[in-house]
């Protein structure tokens, strides 16, 4: 996939439920080739992945995986994943080009789970990382799973976790001396059905974008309705969120959904089948910012 001149490119990928495509092993799960040539394609500085299992099979899988995308690119691709062990069913993490990228202070962001700890709940907390580009890009990076379904349970839960991101963002800026600050992930924006009144989910995604932009963050606007392959259409769950003052980023950048469910593509009815089940019922997200230091 062509990136623009002097450009670093994130994505951020829910993976389904890695390798299995839902709870428990089932075979033949992930198709491991297709999605490690899939990664090639992206071409990716550094991929913030979702719903990846932390089980013996599913360590052989993301290392074949990574074996065979280092083998496609020549590249070297190496992951890392929050640190809730199995005391969490699906987990967030990191994947970098060690050859084009130096990673440093990665870290589990408890404050992202709304149950108040790292692993609580069976809820997921972020993965942070600090990346530095060949072009002078120096930013934080954190890979983010907030809490899916459209009840108010599942609502309040991700509705404190949107509410911690300029807590975090700070945090990190005062750490680290640098506001450059960018979330990536599965942020599982679908309204609410059972709220009094109900709440769809792009009045959600508007109440979130207001909230974030008055803390000094701002919610990448997506060029394709949907990232997720749902009851045959698709839904926008998955989101880049920045900080507003980083110039790396041009004001009218917008986020590039690619696959199954960008705007230019209508895939057949068995071919969606096959991507969910090879893939991700999720289509990548790719921002592309400026690779210099803009600061």
């Amino acid at each position: 996939m062509a990136r623009p001149a002097g450009a670093a490119r994130f994505v951020t990928w829910n993976l389904h439920w890695f390798p299995d495509g839902g709870p428990g092993t089932r075979e033949p799960g992930a198709d491991l080739n297709w999605l490690a040539c899939t990664l090639w394609w992206l071409d990716a500085d550094v991929l913030a992945v979702q719903e990846v299992k932390q089980t013996p099979r599913a360590d052989r899988a993301l290392s074949s995986v990574l074996a065979e995308l280092n083998r496609l690119s020549g590249a070297r691709y190496v992951a890392r994943l929050d640190d809730c062990g199995s005391r969490v069913p699906q987990h967030v993490g990191l994947i970098w080009n060690e050859a084009r990228v130096t990673a440093r202070e990665l870290e589990t962001v408890a404050g992202l789970n709304p149950a108040g700890g790292a692993c609580e709940h069976q809820l997921r907390p972020g993965l942070a990382g600090r990346f530095r580009l060949p072009g002078g890009l120096d930013l934080t990076a954190v890979s983010a799973h907030f809490k899916s379904m459209a009840d108010e349970h599942g609502f309040q839960l991700r509705a404190r976790s949107f509410a911690a991101i300029p807590g975090v963002a700070t945090s990190v800026a005062d750490r680290r001396r640098d506001p450059d600050f960018l979330l990536l992930g599965d942020l599982n924006t679908m309204g609410c059905g059972e709220c009094s009144p109900p709440l769809a989910a792009r009045d959600e995604l508007a109440a979130v974008q207001q909230s974030l932009a008055g803390a000094g963050l701002r919610l990448v606007p997506a060029d394709a309705a949907g990232s997720q392959l749902y009851a045959g259409g698709v839904a926008l769950l998955d989101h880049a969120v920045a900080s507003s003052t980083m110039r790396e980023l041009a004001p009218a950048a917008r986020s590039h959904v690619v696959g199954a469910c960008a705007a230019s593509v209508s895939p057949g009815r068995r071919a969606v089948g096959r991507i969910r089940r090879g893939l991700s019922d999720h289509c990548p997200l790719v921002l592309d910012l400026t690779d210099r230091d803009l600061d």
